[in-house]
């Protein structure tokens, strides 16, 4: 996957022009660039991104992160468009977390059930708030899992937000709708747009909690690729029986209900699989 360009000049100048200090670099994604910064005040996670071509996605984000008052999602500060030489860029103001991400935590191997479920109903409730307000996010992945300094876990990158109630931005005639494949539910890998709601957000984090707990993809079966799992997923594919077994021993059967490969199968509300996280 590409990587954003090196923006740092930019959030330099940016940060002479505001009054903050430019504190380095926080990482780069596949469209923004992130940096640290300072006020007397307060830290930001000051976010970049190249506009190239239509800004419709960038302001979507916004305002889907300006309509959500969630403990568990990024706060936004401020989004605005800043010119820096010849590129037009979008610039975004965010909390900073400091506690890292789940990505990181798992390099170290699977976690603990109790700390899986901990973050499972948190991320479940941030659902909750999503639906209300009628948000996909479609990208939930281990990456765009932060946690603040004081361990709650936090999703953040709204860049590919469906907005049920405006019109898609993805072309029907693409063979894959927006997404990381490896965290992708089988909707998203098809580009059914009429399947698209919060249950493919559950089933992404199901995904992401069922890593967490075994180490792998629940659809990478031994001897197997992740590319082979991905092509299962998209086929519709049951998830295998030995993974399926594994989520039970370990308590967490409710994500074999939230990994079925039709919509319609998974948990309707998010309540409900909030209740089956609490009582796993």
């Amino acid at each position: 996957m590409s990587t954003a360009p090196d923006l740092a000049a930019a959030a330099i100048a940016l940060c002479e022009q505001r009054g903050f200090e430019f504190a380095g670099d926080l990482g780069k994604g596949a469209f923004k660039s992130a940096y640290l910064a300072k006020s007397p005040s307060d830290t930001f996670a000051l976010k970049l991104a190249v506009v190239s071509g239509s800004p419709d996605r960038l302001i979507r984000e916004t305002a889907a992160l300006q309509g959500c008052s969630h403990t568990g999602v990024a706060r936004l500060f401020e989004a605005f468009p800043y010119r820096h030489g010849p590129l037009t860029l979008w610039v975004v103001l965010e909390e900073f977390l400091a506690g890292g991400t789940l990505a990181q935590r798992l390099v170290a191997g699977p976690l603990p059930p109790d700390e899986v479920r901990n973050i499972g109903q948190r991320l479940a409730e941030v659902l909750a708030h999503l639906h209300e307000r009628r948000l996909v996010h479609r990208d939930i992945k281990p990456a765009n899992v932060l946690f603040r300094a004081d361990g709650l876990p936090v999703l953040t990158d709204f860049g590919i937000v469906r907005m049920l109630d405006q019109p898609t931005l993805t072309h029907a005639f693409l063979a894959m709708g927006p997404g990381t494949p490896a965290y992708a539910a089988p909707e998203q890998l098809t580009n059914e747009k009429a399947l698209i709601d919060w249950r493919t957000d559950q089933f992404d984090l199901a995904i992401v909690l069922a890593e967490c707990l075994t180490g792998h993809h629940p659809y990478l079966e031994k001897g197997k690729s992740i590319q082979e799992a991905i092509v299962a997923v998209s086929a519709k594919q049951e998830m295998p029986p030995s993974t399926q077994a594994e989520l039970v021993t370990l308590g967490f059967g409710c994500l074999v209900q939230a990994l079925k490969p039709w919509p319609i199968s998974r948990y309707r509300k998010p309540a409900q699989f909030i209740d089956a996280l609490k009582q796993s």
